[in-house]
């Protein structure tokens, strides 16, 4: 592939199905393709990251090899199954990206990891260092074996979607069975694919397609994910991992898939922010006037104790506070200045210091 006249950074998603079997085993010929295509987009130049599921399908394709066991789906079961699977999903793509001269670096995570800002910055530095190594890919996935329930991302959408604002991408292409997002079921005749996603101008499609067998997930939680990474300036495609050479030509600028365009564009602070796992139980309720304010958006503000309506749980300054509407929803997230105890003190009133700067206050898309 011939040097590229710029750059890009990309975080790819792959899912269970779209390299699993239904029995759990790899398909060959389509990690060989997908391995192939990354190589040769890192010799081009570009900068790619893998988050990659799989662990739980292929340590119940171990199981019954190797043990003769079948597992159920309790979390306990599925946990163990990770542990099984996981090596074995790292296995397959060492071996796959060593006649390439590639070198795949293991990072799993929880969604623990990401609930500190400094936990956050750690990350982040652990993968620039990997991907400024032109011959080591980063492979990333949940830590399913040590995930507890309540606290697993929604799906490793979620997780890549995570990846992909920390390391200020590009590009996030989720590679799927389905060749994208359709205006209706896509096994319905009629349903066409919607070649492109403006949010700018267009109403945002639901979701048609169910969670795949062995995923967690879903093209509702494609379409979340996307419409995050719109919001803070990165672009989303969703494509088939049969479409034959799919990551080239999208790359490329090849129209592919479904394409989401960014809105607009967030500092690092708010893009980690908008995927953060939310409060540990601080949170402000704002009045029907403010919320009004911050959903329409157009301009900066910052949010002030006048236009507040009540403080749940305790915090303190520097802790993330979820910004909820009258209704209960939560429609943002902030930094506080302050500490609860002193709110309570200003609830209502005028001329009281802010409580969330704008530079630290993220209103989530479609709030």
């Amino acid at each position: 592939m011939p040097a590229p006249e710029f750059t890009v950074s990309i975080v790819i998603k792959v899912g269970t199905q779209a390299i699993l079997a239904e029995n759990g085993a790899p398909m060959e010929q389509t990690l060989q393709t997908l391995t192939q295509q990354i190589a040769g987009l890192m010799a081009a130049g570009h900068q790619v990251l893998l988050v990659s599921s799989g662990a739980v399908g292929s340590g119940r394709h171990a199981a019954r090899q190797l043990l003769g066991r079948e597992y159920g789906k309790s979390t306990g079961e599925k946990q163990l199954l990770a542990a099984l699977g996981q090596h074995e999903l790292m296995r397959t793509y060492t071996r796959l990206f060593a006649p390439h001269g590639i070198a795949v670096a293991q990072l799993l995570l929880t969604k623990q990891d990401f609930n500190t800002r400094q936990h956050y910055l750690n990350i982040a530095r652990l993968l620039r260092e990997v991907t400024s190594q032109k011959n080591i890919l980063p492979v990333i996935n949940e830590n399913d074996s040590v995930s507890i329930e309540e606290l697993m991302f929604t799906d490793n959408d979620e997780l890549s979607g995570l990846i992909a604002a920390q390391t200020n991408a590009d590009k996030l292409i989720i590679l799927t069975s389905v060749d994208g997002v359709y205006d209706g079921h896509p096994d319905e005749p009629a349903s066409k694919k919607i070649d492109v996603i403006d949010p700018r101008k267009d109403v945002w499609p639901e979701a048609k397609a169910g969670k795949t067998a062995q995923g967690r997930g879903g093209m509702a939680t494609k379409l979340g994910t996307a419409r995050r990474m719109s919001d803070i300036g990165i672009t989303t495609h969703i494509a088939s991992l049969k479409t034959e050479n799919v990551l080239t030509r999208i790359v490329s600028g090849e129209a592919l898939g479904t394409t989401i365009l960014p809105h607009t564009r967030k500092s690092n602070l708010k893009k980690w922010m908008s995927f953060s796992a939310g409060a540990k139980g601080g949170n402000i309720t704002v009045n029907a006037k403010l919320d009004t304010l911050l959903r329409t958006g157009g301009r900066a503000m910052s949010l002030l104790p006048v236009g507040i309506e009540s403080v749940g749980g305790d915090f303190k300054k520097g802790d993330l506070i979820d910004i909820l509407a009258p209704s209960g929803d939560k429609i943002g997230i902030g930094i506080a200045r302050y500490g609860s105890d002193r709110l309570r003190e200003y609830v209502g009133q005028k001329d009281k210091p802010e409580i969330v700067h704008y530079d630290h206050l993220h209103i989530r898309a479609g709030a």
